[in-house]
This record gives C-alpha cells, structure tokens and sequence, in this order.
C-alpha cells in the first residue's frame, strides 16, 4: 500500500513541477537556445529529487571514465521513463532522437523543438534519412553528443533484444566512437507501470566501440554488450 501512495504522490508531483516549469519558462523560447538548456537541467535536477524524496530511488554511475569525449554516439539501453529523463543530465546537452508526435504537446513540445533534438518521422524514405543523417553530423561538429536508444522501445531488464538498424546507420555515416550504456532502470520503475519502487538504480558506461567496423560485425557487438 505504501508504494502505492508513494508512487501516487510522485505521479502527482511529477506532472505539476513539469506543467509548472514549462508554462513560466514559455518566454525563454524566444531568447537563446542555452537559456532553454538551463530550463531543460533545472527541470531534471528537481525531478530526480522528487524520485528521491518520494520513492527513495537513487542511482550510482559505473565507467564515468568512458565519458571522454562530447563528438560520440551513446547507445543506451531504455527501460524505463527514467532513462529518458536523466541519462542527458549525466552526459549533458545532448541530441536525443524523438518522435514526432511528442512536437505537439503543448508547452512542452515547443521546448523539445528550441532544445535541437532530432525529429523521427517514420517510413519517409530516403530523403528523411538523409535529412537525420545531416542533421545529426551537424550537431555533432557542434560538440552535443548523440543519445539514442537502439531498441527503439522500452524493453524488460535482463531481456535480449535486436537492435534496430538506426544505431547501425549513425555509426557508418558518422564514424565515431559508440559508447554503449547498460542500466537496470525498469526493475524499479517499469514500462507502462505505476508503480514505482525504491532502490538504486545502476547506470554503467562501457568501452567505447571505434569506427571501422562493418556494419554486420558492429550490430552483433552491441547486441552482445546490451
């Protein structure tokens, strides 16, 4: 019963501090993009302390000696809304992949189109990956690292999963280095799942996977990693 008035105050918690943030830091979508970075970490750090208050759900971070770099991929695997929300604050502003539809959420949407992220529109062809494929080089040479989530879903801890051929296409056209992250997020906060339980939640930073590898032999490694 306790986690469940728990998760219940979080839920509540959670929805306003994000209401609340986005409607007063409307005006800082017109000024310069960093002031709406600010916004974007500011909302984070209060998120993470309500997770911790609330739910009494920590984390500690594994391999920080592999964050050597801002022109790298990281992929990341997604277990949890929990992913989504502080994975960026440990590597910093960062490109994220998203759908389209999260564009039209009012408020909030409008902060994730000033933020830079890379917009995913699904079966456009050629063109559309063209378009992502540049995007992606341009903010790179900007210095934002890339954050992706190669299963494309959230998926259960411990599952074996394929990753989809995103991953696979950045890694060729980009020729970077690849830094796989392993987390075990959906243990206490799952996917679709109320309920959300205490503990601490690991986030591990493996060795970098280098440039050069075909395309066949780089999947079979992350797969193996993640």
């Amino acid at each position: 019963m306790i986690i469940f008035i728990r998760s219940l105050i979080f839920n509540i918690l959670f929805y306003f501090w994000t209401f609340i943030i986005s409607f007063f830091s409307f005006p800082v979508f017109f000024l310069n993009r960093k002031y709406d970075v600010m916004v974007w970490f500011a909302w984070i750090k209060i998120t993470n302390k309500i997770l911790k208050r609330v739910i009494n759900l920590n984390y500690e971070v594994k391999g920080l000696n592999n964050i050597n770099s801002k022109k790298v991929i990281y992929a990341c695997q997604h277990q949890s809304a929990w992913d989504t929300i502080i994975i960026p604050y440990l590597i910093g502003d960062c490109v994220i992949f998203h759908k389209r539809s999260l564009l039209f959420i009012p408020l909030f949407g409008w902060h994730l189109y000033k933020l830079g992220m890379i917009i995913i529109t699904r079966n456009k062809g050629t063109n559309n990956l063209k378009k992502i494929i540049n995007k992606a080089k341009k903010e790179v040479n900007k210095n934002r690292p890339i954050l992706i989530f190669p299963h494309g879903t959230r998926t259960l801890p411990n599952s074996k999963n394929k990753i989809q051929s995103g991953i696979v296409i950045l890694y060729k056209y980009l020729n970077i280095n690849v830094v796989p992250i392993k987390l075990d997020s959906g243990k206490f906060w799952g996917k679709n799942k109320f309920l959300k339980y205490p503990g601490k939640i690991t986030v591990n930073f493996m060795k970098p996977i280098k440039p050069g590898l075909n395309p066949g032999n780089f999947r079979k490694k992350l797969e193996k990693i993640l």
